[in-house]
């Protein structure tokens, strides 16, 4: 019984935690698909989240991720063309690091301009992926050692457990599009991950984790001669599960010197939870906060099931004059 018990948890924890993923989809270009990489204004972009989830007291999920990006060869390619490479890290942990999910992505794609004036562009994207899952079992309690006297840690768990670490390689891909006119931009793309499906459960031999296939799409459309509207939505399915997230924005421009925008609006993950969001954007600095309501059964009487997240993106501006001094840029 004791180890059916373990089993089941930890099976519960893989499978809900075996692809972390971000309210703020639009804000880790890298995670959610490889052929956004180098798609940039300048020659290089960095990102950077974090997400604690179902906190309350207890030990929450908490999520990290970085990445950095570089567009170089702009002079050498043809224009409106975008050549990219990547790399972003993420870590996903619980029970106070007792188990914990880490990657470390490589990412390159090509964006080919499909006419003259660059308005229309098509991108394909790949990614390799390493993997660690560790499950820390000394962080862990188990019933042989609680006695009457109270918790002893150094008392035998009396199961024999898995070893607690395991790696695996793997990898994704992706296509976008995107369309950048005047007064509004436009993309739409599908990317695919765990393509070689590795085993990822500790208990489980069987188990193969799934393909996970995610489709997005949104745009900026400029509202009168400050305001600017954005909306985004993601669709992602992973075996049986699925999950589906849509919003905008609105943002006004302060002043008429630099790009000043404060925005705010609100996404809705489709029977989970409102996600309201408030940003500032100035000159090529973003940063965002947003907030997950819970409106799904996962909302008790006795605790609320919320989480928070923050993200920041910095984007190198166009220096187009600079390309005849920097041979790379």
């Amino acid at each position: 019984m004791k180890y059916s018990i373990i089993l089941l948890l930890l099976i519960a924890m893989e499978t809900k935690a075996q692809s972390p993923h971000f309210s703020q989809f639009y804000a880790s270009p890298l995670l959610m698909n490889p052929a956004l990489t180098g798609y940039t204004e300048g020659g290089y972009r960095v990102a950077a989240n974090y997400r604690s989830q179902w906190g309350n007291g207890s030990s929450p999920f908490q999520t990290y991720s970085a990445s950095a990006e570089l567009s170089p060869l702009r002079q050498k390619i043809k224009s409106g063309d975008r050549l990219g490479f990547g790399i972003s890290i993420l870590n996903d942990k619980t029970l106070e690091g007792a188990v914990q999910f880490s990657s470390v992505s490589f990412s390159s794609a090509y964006n080919i301009s499909l006419d003259p004036d660059n308005i229309h562009t098509i991108g394909l994207g790949f990614q390799g992926v390493y993997n660690e899952r560790l499950i820390n079992f000394s962080k862990l309690n188990f019933e042989t050692q609680f006695t009457s006297g109270g918790f002893d840690p150094s008392l035998p768990v009396g199961e024999s457990l898995p070893q607690g670490k395991k790696r695996y390689f793997d990898m994704s891909a992706g296509t976008i599009y995107h369309a950048k006119m005047e007064d509004k931009t436009l993309y739409a793309g599908l990317s695919v991950y765990n393509l070689l499906k590795k085993k990822d459960v500790f208990l489980d031999p069987a188990f193969h984790l799934p393909k996970r296939f995610s489709i997005m799409a949104g745009g900026d459309i400029d509202v009168g001669e400050s305001g600017i509207v954005s909306f985004s939505a993601n669709h992602q399915r992973q075996g049986s599960a699925s999950e589906t997230t849509i919003g905008s924005s609105y943002g006004y421009q302060v002043g008429d010197q630099e790009k000043n925008v404060i925005s705010i609006g609100a996404w809705y993950r489709f029977r989970d939870a409102i996600i309201p969001y408030v940003g500032y954007h100035y000159s090529g600095v973003q940063v965002g906060f947003s907030f997950d309501y819970t409106t799904s059964a996962l909302k008790t009487s006795g605790q609320a099931r919320n989480g928070f997240e923050l993200s920041m993106v910095y984007t190198a501006p166009d220096r187009s004059e600079m390309r005849r001094l920097v041979p790379w840029y």
